[in-house]
């Protein structure tokens, strides 16, 4: 009897824990990084360890645009205003490393979202 009332209790917190991580499944997804309209970076030099530096004015940042890495000569003061911008009420930030990553911050909501590396299938 009182294994079962024990087995019992642990599947009841196994279902809440399993229902809590499902509602909290879209606090962990993520927006996307997007050129914003008009902006190209096919002409942003291409860069990286063994690549030559990047020109005056410009850093080596790094980000993933439609699914694809990029690793580009850009401005930093506009990269995120001017150039990318993200998906799903997100906020364009710079993470400082080398190469600078671009990324998304903040709660994405809407179909313009991906899942965040970090959950579960």
């Amino acid at each position: 009897m009182r294994l079962g009332l024990m087995l019992g209790c642990c599947l009841a917190v196994m279902g809440l824990v399993a229902c809590s991580s499902e509602d909290g499944e879209e606090g962990l997804r993520q927006g996307r990084v997007k050129l914003k309209d008009g902006q190209s970076i096919a002409q942003a030099q291409e860069c990286g360890v063994n690549l030559p530096q990047c020109p005056q004015g410009t850093d080596c940042i790094s980000f993933k645009l439609d699914g694809a890495s990029q690793v580009r000569c850009l401005d930093t003061a506009t990269v995120c205003g001017e150039v990318l911008t993200c998906t799903g009420g997100t906020e364009c930030v710079i993470l400082e490393s080398y190469p600078g990553q671009v990324t998304c911050s903040g709660k994405c909501t809407g179909s313009d979202c991906d899942s965040s590396v970090s959950s579960s299938p």
